[in-house]
């Protein structure tokens, strides 16, 4: 039987290529590969996206994507997992109730939103309160948002990840820090989405 060995200097250890003994067992090595090979457990890529500028939509009672907070990447194994973070910071013009979710895209119409609080009577389904600002000035309202979640796709097509929000009362919705935020007295806060593929 035919066979490759590699011996270590020094006095070490060998390793040892070896054909399979019948052609029913025959196997394609390519380099570099991740099909015949197995993944070790640990962060094997991590992309992000950080969105410096703001972003504002007057559109309301329907969820609707966050323009770019959009994130793509490519599982090396199907049984990777995706570690998902989030952090921002939502504001408003005025009295306002709005939620924020994650939602997985493979391919052109498979859409699955992620990580969702269990449906109570008419109460709005989500990832993460965006913000509550039912005051005397809501306009100095900012709640700084972030959550983690691993996700399990079970592909090694490309996925997009995306975040998305839902308005339910507000003339004003605004992602990237205070309402208004080049005043003096309010801020401006990156956004980011960050995605960690997992060998497991």
């Amino acid at each position: 039987m035919s066979s490759i060995k590699l011996t270590a200097d020094s006095g070490g250890g060998t390793f040892e290529i070896k054909a399979p003994s019948s052609s029913g067992n025959t196997r394609v090595l390519t380099l570099p590969d991740t099909g015949n090979l197995t993944l070790q457990p640990g962060i094997l890529q991590v992309v992000q996206t950080m969105k410096l500028d703001t972003f504002s939509s007057t559109t309301s009672s329907s969820w609707t994507d966050i323009t770019g907070v959009t994130v793509n990447i490519t599982p090396s194994s199907t049984s990777s997992k995706i570690l998902v973070t989030y952090q921002g910071a939502c504001s408003s013009s005025d009295d306002s109730y709005l939620w924020l979710r994650i939602a997985r895209v493979i391919g052109a119409t498979t859409v699955t939103d992620l990580a969702l609080g269990t449906s109570r009577g008419s109460a709005i389904s989500c990832t993460v309160n965006g913000l509550e600002a039912v005051e005397e000035h809501p306009t100095a309202s900012c709640n700084h948002t972030s959550f983690e979640f691993l996700d399990s796709p079970n592909t090694t097509s490309q996925i997009t990840y995306k975040m998305q929000f839902y308005k339910a009362m507000g003339s004003h919705f605004f992602i990237g820090g205070t309402y208004q935020s080049q005043d003096a007295n309010k801020g401006s806060v990156p956004t980011f989405l960050t995605v960690k593929e997992v060998g497991v």
